[in-house]
This record gives structure tokens, C-alpha cells and sequence, in this order.
């Protein structure tokens, strides 16, 4: 061993520990949370509904997404050429990022039963999907409040958490039971209640 490797290892710890958050600082995933939030919270309404349907008619258009959950690469492609001429390009981005998430887990959130009574009883599927997501995500947002691991209110630290916590015992749902919310991976989650709180007045 040099004289120099002993020096380049402590190197490296200080550096660990200088990137690692101190006891009581945020974990940089609860940044990046209340960022998407403000982002979504930010494009109002129109500009919500607006990104939505540019990346869901991206999704199905060039990522074959009426096929099944689209390809990462796809939806990232179709969200950078989305947010591509907006001005605030990185607002942009994280709203598009929690739109494309959400889309990629649809089929997740909503069983085949339902989603073809949504086609067969609707002039517009994604309007009607969009609604019956929304419901599902409300239903999630309620644990927020109530649930065991609730933190009492929709900030990023109580997303977070609720996301991190849920779901250590993996629990499935009875097909078509809109008020029961299934086993999801944390960033599903994050993206659904992201989305929920941020649209709401």
C-alpha cells in the first residue's frame, strides 16, 4: 500500500459523509417530492390537464401505451419533447415526471374489468380514466390522515413517510374494489398522492 492510498480512502469517507444529510436535514428524496408537488401545484389546472393529455396521447401515440404500460425510455422521450419550449423547463419536467409515472402504473391502480367498462361506457377514456384514478387516489391520500402510518397532512415529509412506511406487509385488492389500494412501489405512491394533492384546491 502507498503512502497516498491511506489519504485517498479518508478522502473518500469525508466525501461519504459530507453527501450523507445530518441527523434532523431532510432526506433528499422529500426535496425532491415537494418539488414535484410545487411543480404540479404551479401549472394550474389548465396547465395540469394540458401536460396530462400531451403525454397520455405521447404514450399511446408513440409509445404503444393502449398496449400495456409503456417503455421508460418512451415516456421519458415524449416528457423531454413535452417540456422541450416550456419556459420553466425544469418545472415542466418534474410535473411530467409524476404524469409519466402515473400513467406507466394505470394498469396497476385500475383492473382490465374496470378499465373496459370505462371504454364501453365513455365518449372519452381518458377523461374517465383520469376520474377513476382520481378516486383511487383519494382513497390513498385518506391514509395520509387516518391510516397507520398517517402523518396528518399532504406535505412532502408526510408523503414521504407514508410511501417509505405503507408498505412493509404487501396486501392485494379484490378486483374492482375502488376503495381498497393495493401494494406500491414507493415511487407510485409518491406520484399518485403528488398528483392528488397538487390538483386539489
Amino acid at each position: 500500500m502507498t503512502a497516498r492510498a491511506p489519504v485517498l480512502a479518508a478522502l473518500a469517507v469525508a466525501t461519504a459523509i459530507a453527501a450523507t444529510p445530518a441527523a434532523g436535514e431532510p432526506l433528499p428524496r422529500v426535496a425532491h417530492i415537494a418539488g414535484a408537488l410545487a411543480a404540479v401545484r404551479a401549472l394550474g389546472p389548465d396547465g395540469r390537464d394540458a401536460l396530462d393529455r400531451r403525454l397520455y396521447e405521447a404514450t399511446r401515440t408513440q409509445c404503444r401505451g393502449d398496449a400495456g404500460a409503456p417503455s421508460a425510455s418512451c415516456v421519458i422521450a415524449a416528457a423531454r419533447a413535452a417540456c422541450a419550449a416550456d419556459p420553466d423547463r425544469s418545472r415542466c419536467a418534474a410535473a411530467a415526471d409524476v404524469i409519466v409515472t402515473n400513467l406507466r402504473a394505470a394498469n396497476a391502480w385500475v383492473d382490465e374489468a374496470t378499465r373496459i367498462r370505462l371504454v364501453r361506457g365513455s365518449t372519452d377514456y381518458r377523461v374517465a380514466l383520469a376520474a377513476e384514478l382520481r378516486r383511487r387516489y383519494a382513497a390513498l391520500a385518506v391514509e395520509l390522515v387516518v391510516g397507520p402510518e398517517a402523518g396528518g397532512s399532504g406535505d412532502a415529509a408526510a408523503i414521504d413517510r407514508l410511501c417509505a412506511q405503507r408498505d412493509r406487509a404487501l396486501h392485494a385488492c379484490e378486483a374492482g374494489d375502488a376503495a381498497c389500494v393495493p401494494s406500491l412501489p414507493w415511487s407510485r405512491c409518491v406520484a399518485a398522492l403528488v398528483w392528488f394533492i397538487g390538483g386539489s384546491p
